[in-house]
């Protein structure tokens, strides 16, 4: 299995003003979500012998008054994406911080946003977020950009299942713990048929390095 690895950097400073751009929890009780992309990585998500992943860390690195964002494609791409089915567990970090799956991941003919992706993100207080990053910016298709789901299992240590589909119409529809929460589109021309899948993991300012790390497992269904 292959694999290739990304982080960004979540800035408040770095705005473009014609995106709809994701705040940072700075904040306590605000979630957290994704922004400009910095370097690269290869040592944070572990693909277990079970076919899991797990991100960890608690380096002090990937941790500051504007959190960072890690990413990861250790998965097998899929050219025209059908489903993604992945069972998460947050063991432990801020409850307000995102982790989620990225999918239909390529690379763009501008240097400027030299690639794109879309992501579903949920964090530990029973919320979702659904977006698209392109280049530095990260676009939510959902309104508000964090929505409470009860049928989310919060707190730490709890698993829950996101699985999104691709419809006949070229929709994609979200289903958290098996209840569908919602259809969307990527919003913008071309729209994003297929390409690279992995996982996302937020790094928050609320967290405590190198006190307290934040574990992430991921398993495809």
């Amino acid at each position: 299995m292959g694999r290739f690895f990304r982080v960004i950097a979540v800035s408040l400073v770095v705005l473009l003003p014609q995106a709809c751009q994701a705040p940072i929890g700075n904040d306590k009780g605000k979630a957290d979500a994704p922004s400009e992309a910095v370097v690269e990585t290869s040592d944070l998500f572990v693909v277990q012998t079970d076919g899991s992943c797990t991100f960890s860390t608690n380096d002090p690195a990937y941790w500051g008054p504007y959190g960072y964002t890690l990413w990861a494609m250790p998965c097998p791409a899929q050219p025209t994406f059908t489903q993604r089915d992945v069972l998460l567990t947050k063991q432990s970090g801020n409850l307000t911080a995102g982790y989620g799956i990225v999918f239909c991941q390529y690379s763009t003919a501008n240097q400027a946003n030299d690639e794109t992706m879309l992501i579903v993100m949920i964090n530990a207080k029973q919320q979702y977020s659904v977006g698209e990053a392109t280049g530095s910016v990260y676009t939510p298709y959902t309104t508000p950009m964090w929505v409470e789901d009860k049928i989310l299992s919060g707190g730490i240590g709890m698993n829950n299942e996101v699985k999104v589909t691709r419809e006949s119409d070229g929709n994609f529809s979200l289903f958290l713990n098996g209840k569908q929460a919602m259809s969307f589109s990527d919003g913008r021309r071309p729209l994003q048929t297929g390409g690279g899948e992995g996982y996302l993991v937020v790094i928050s300012p609320q967290d405590s390095f190198p006190a307290n790390p934040v574990t992430v497992t991921f398993k495809d269904n």
